[in-house]
C-alpha cells in the first residue's frame, strides 16, 4: 500500500455503505447455514421463491427470471439445470418459438418451499433480535428508502 492509500472510511457514508457490504455477507451465510439442512442454497431458493410468487398462468423464460433477479444469465441457467435436477422446476420449449424455455415450478418445489419457508421466515427475524420494534421498524422504513 502507498502512503496516501485512505484505509478507513472518508466519512459516515461511506462507512454505512462498508457496514452494509459486511451485513449483506453476514445475512447471506446465516441464511444458507439455514438452508444447508434442506441441501439448497439461498441463491437457488431465491429462485424457486420467485416462481412462487409469479402468476401461476405465466411461466418464466431464463432472461427473465436473470434480470428480476439481478444475476447473470449463465448463473440462472446453472441453478436451473440443478433445481431442474431435483424436479424443483420444469423447463419446457415454447412451442411459438422453440428459441425459447419456459420455467415452473413443480409439485416438489412447492412442498420445498412449504417445508423450509417457516425456517427461512424464523431466521430472517433473528437477524434483527437485537433491535427493538420500533428500532426494526425505523431500519425496514430507511432500507426501503434506500431501495438498492
Amino acid at each position: 500500500m502507498g502512503k496516501n492509500t485512505i484505509i478507513i472510511p472518508p466519512n459516515t457514508r461511506a462507512r454505512l455503505g462498508e457496514l452494509l457490504l459486511q451485513i449483506s455477507d453476514d445475512v447471506l451465510d446465516a441464511i444458507n447455514n439455514a438452508l444447508k439442512e434442506y441441501h439448497i442454497s439461498e441463491s437457488k431458493f431465491a429462485l424457486l421463491l420467485l416462481l412462487f410468487n409469479t402468476n401461476t398462468d405465466q411461466q418464466l423464460q431464463p432472461s427473465e427470471i436473470a434480470d428480476m433477479l439481478g444475476i447473470r444469465r449463465a448463473s440462472v441457467t446453472k441453478q436451473l439445470i440443478w433445481l431442474e435436477e431435483h424436479q424443483l422446476i420444469t423447463r419446457t420449449i415454447c412451442l411459438e418459438d422453440q428459441r425459447m424455455v419456459n420455467v415452473t415450478i413443480t409439485k416438489e418445489g412447492y412442498h420445498l418451499l412449504n417445508r423450509v419457508l417457516p425456517h427461512y421466515w424464523q431466521t430472517c427475524s433473528n437477524l434483527t433480535q437485537k433491535l427493538t420494534d420500533e428500532e426494526t421498524v425505523s431500519l425496514l422504513n430507511l432500507l426501503i428508502k434506500i431501495d438498492l
